[in-house]
């Protein structure tokens, strides 16, 4: 996306430059608020809609997915529409898409209205940086980011408490009317204040491409998700998971011949060629699966297993917000001093014993020991998150700059679904087979056995009949088995995300220690722009 000169405002130019700022906090806000808030409201839908933890993934799956297929996008469309014109469609879309999350009847249409939500939320931070760009000149950029960065760390701090207080004093419908007022202030204040600019070259769009990666994207992960039910070697499962792959193949040849062509992708995939971006955005896409599946699965376990209300489990999940919070601002001034590897690979190594212990959870853990964990997991991704994204564009030329930027974002958006759609059916086919081992043991001689027996025997002492006695003794064993077999295939989880951390520091060994030092005074002024631009939305997290 071109980034043109900050444009002359006769008579309150430096007013306008700050009331942009203040407009396109609140699309920003509601965005990120959104990727977490419904995180804590997990459990509480699959009440409201009777259905299993792998069908309520998807709640949180078609958002992200919907983020990540969209995200390329916002180039063409920008450019099509004009900035202030996209941003406002965007904003109103999205606002509209949370309304409609709250009208849902069913899980399928509070899906669908969530991939609304999520395709046009994907488009407000990237064009909000533009309008930011547009506006300040580069010396003034940094402290344009700092106050875009106030809603960024805020938003997944406060979401899960503020989603888990709405969801147990409240309905789950509000986690998404919240964003109404929030969405209509934005819409009114941008309709008024923004100003209308176009681009003045014309951006070619990629259908072949974006319908390729859409449908391929879409079948994998509905192939992942129908394992836990059908079973690995279904053929459904099977021919959806093959179906995914082959368009995903079919994606990246169609992308490399419109590069060849010199024609415009819809991503260049040729940002890959360069090791370091490769390598870092390898261990990035892996802490961002570590990431999302303890965002999806600590929420559950807190509140299905240990009893906890929505607000006490978002209460719980807050110190390990801050201490990310505290980590990024302290690993971004380590890398300018001791570069990238000497900042990742403690934080990697950190994130690894976090997880090490969450693979050993139990339904008695004190909830101080818990929450140490998870401080200790939040410190260590919050230490080599950014870090990562900083290296991954470190050797890449100014002018591909924007499309390495897109490919990162994509990537990440992409790996978040995927993290949630493999924990969620990882747990789902998990519980299930623990269950069935558990139950093999349950003979008259075992633990398990015995406390069928005192069961039945103090239902028949209160005169129950011997065959209801047992019965109902038995679905009171059933449900202790459950529970366990529920812990175990989290701990399952948990193990998969600790081995794959373990890949991560192995690939972060390779990423280059120092930064390397970029010759500012043979660019373009336009290349400085575009340099300046991608460290910035970089250090914001894209």
């Amino acid at each position: 996306m071109q980034i043109s000169a900050p444009a002359e405002r006769s008579g309150g130019g430096f007013a306008y430059k700050w009331v942009v700022a203040t407009v396109v906090i609140f699309g920003i806000f509601m965005s990120i608020l959104d990727s977490t808030i419904v995180n804590v409201a997990i459990p509480r839908l699959q009440s409201a809609f009777g259905s299993d933890l792998n069908s309520v993934q998807w709640v949180l799956t078609a958002y992200t997915l919907a983020q990540g297929v969209a995200t390329p996008l916002t180039a063409f469309l920008s450019n099509r529409l004009g900035i202030k014109r996209f941003y406002l469609l965007s904003l109103i879309c999205f606002t509209a898409g949370s309304a409609l999350c709250g009208l849902a009847w069913s899980l399928p249409s509070l899906i669908v209205f969530r991939i609304m939500q999520g395709a046009s939320g994907a488009f407000l931070t990237p064009v909000a940086i533009t309008l930011l760009y547009r506006e300040f000149p580069p010396e003034e950029r940094g402290t344009a980011m700092g106050f875009l960065g106030i809603p960024i760390l805020l938003a997944p701090a406060f979401g899960p408490t503020l989603g888990g207080y709405i969801v147990t004093y409240a309905s789950w419908q509000l986690i998404f009317y919240i964003n109404l007022p929030i969405g209509i202030i934005g819409v009114l204040m941008g309709f008024f204040f923004l100003k209308q600019s176009l681009d003045e070259h014309r951006v070619s769009f990629d259908l072949p491409g974006f319908l390729l990666s859409a449908f391929g994207l879409g079948t994998l992960l509905y192939g992942l998700s129908d394992a836990s039910t059908d079973g690995w070697s279904s053929v459904k499962v099977l021919g959806f998971l093959l179906i995914g792959f082959l368009l995903l193949i079919a994606f990246v040849w169609v992308e490399l011949d419109l590069i060849r062509r010199e024609k415009q992708p819809l991503l260049d995939l040729r940002v890959f060629s360069n090791f370091l971006f490769s390598i870092s955005n390898a261990a990035s896409v892996l802490v961002t699966f570590a990431l999302y599946g303890g965002l999806f699965l600590v929420p559950v376990y807190l509140q299905s297993l240990r009893g906890l209300s929505a607000y006490q489990s978002g209460l719980t999940l807050l110190p390990q917000a801050f201490a990310s919070m505290a980590a990024v601002l302290i690993g971004g001034r380590l890398v300018d001093k001791l570069g990238v590897r000497a900042v990742v690979v403690p934080g990697l190594v950190i994130l690894g014993i976090a997880l090490w212990l969450l693979s050993s959870l139990n339904l008695y853990i004190p909830y101080t020991n818990f929450q140490f964990i998870l401080i200790l997991r939040g410190f260590g991704i919050g230490l080599c998150m950014q870090p990562l994204m900083v290296s991954s564009l470190a050797e890449i030329s100014p002018r591909r700059l924007s499309e390495a930027s897109a490919v990162n974002t994509t990537l990440r958006f992409v790996m978040s679904s995927l993290a949630v759609a493999v924990i969620a059916t990882l747990v789902q086919s998990q519980t299930k087979l623990h269950y069935a081992h558990l139950a093999e043991r349950v003979t008259a001689s075992s633990p398990m056995g015995h406390l069928v027996s005192i069961i039945q025997a103090g239902l028949m002492g209160k005169g129950y009949p011997v065959n209801s006695a047992y019965a109902i003794a038995l679905k009171q064993v059933g449900g202790l088995l459950q529970r366990q077999s529920y812990m175990l295939a989290m701990q399952d989880a948990f193990w998969v995300s600790t081995i794959l951390t373990v890949v991560a520091i192995v690939a972060s060994l390779f990423v280059t220690s120092r930064k390397k030092k970029v010759d500012e005074t043979q660019m373009t002024a336009e290349e400085r722009e575009e340099l300046q631009k991608a460290r910035e939305e970089a250090m914001i997290g894209g």
